[in-house]
């Protein structure tokens, strides 16, 4: 009986596996990147849905992508200001006003951008959560209005774009949370002569943005025709 001619097609194929040439496919799938972004992310969406020990996990996990050492850094800035946030969720107010005085150290003047973690908030968390109450309140309540007013007169300058409008309109609301917060330490924390120093500081603020405000109503009412005013 003659032999069977083994397969070519299999023969060629093991030859090909053994030389290397063929590389076999693996089922396994490929794990998703983690970065900083995204644990943030993660982490805001359980501090929303009232998880907070959750929400702590994936923050502090960004903190150490994004502040691999002791060294502080403005890249660590939008963790740190989220963790103080939790922190706040769990009822640890000193934890939470330590996390929002290193965010403070990082970014003094809130030149940061707010998309990087920078802008007005750590300064109003602190206003709210500071032991001494009283005048220092009234100086977080103070800087965090800078920030607002210096941002809202940024926005007005550049451009009159109705997104832009809306996130002016939004830093308009916390300006006016911000002073009747001052307003409200005033009555209740402060000494007459206490009072007075922010009574003036609330009068400055608010003057200056009904005047941003009719500024800006009169800018739109000359770009209008006078066909529109009619």
């Amino acid at each position: 009986m003659a032999k069977t001619k083994p397969s070519q097609k299999s023969s060629k194929r093991s030859k090909s596996v053994l030389n290397g040439t063929t590389v076999p496919r693996s089922n396994t799938p490929k794990k998703a990147t983690v970065t900083p972004s995204t644990l943030l992310a993660k982490a805001t969406t359980l501090l929303h849905t009232s998880q907070p020990d959750e929400a702590l996990t994936f923050a502090q996990r960004a903190l150490g992508l994004l502040q691999p050492s002791s060294t502080p850094t403005k890249g660590a800035l939008p963790a740190l200001n989220l963790i103080g946030e939790i922190f706040v969720e769990l009822g640890d107010v000193d934890s939470a006003r330590e996390r929002f005085l290193k965010a403070v150290e990082l970014d003094p003047e809130g030149e940061v951008p707010e998309a990087a973690g920078g802008g007005a908030e750590k300064f109003l968390w602190l206003a709210q959560l500071c032991e001494d109450g009283g005048t220092e309140s009234v100086r977080w309540f103070e800087s965090g209005a800078a920030v607002l007013r210096r941002e809202i007169g940024a926005l007005e300058a550049v451009s009159a774009a109705p997104d832009l409008q809306l996130v002016a309109q939004e830093k308009r609301r916390k300006l006016a949370n911000a002073l009747c917060g001052a307003v409200e330490v005033y009555m209740t924390d402060l000494s007459y002569v206490e009072r007075h120093q922010v009574l003036l500081m609330v009068k400055v603020l608010t003057l200056s943005q009904v005047g941003r405000g009719r500024r800006s109503k009169m800018r739109e009412s000359s770009d209008r025709s006078p066909a529109d005013r009619t």
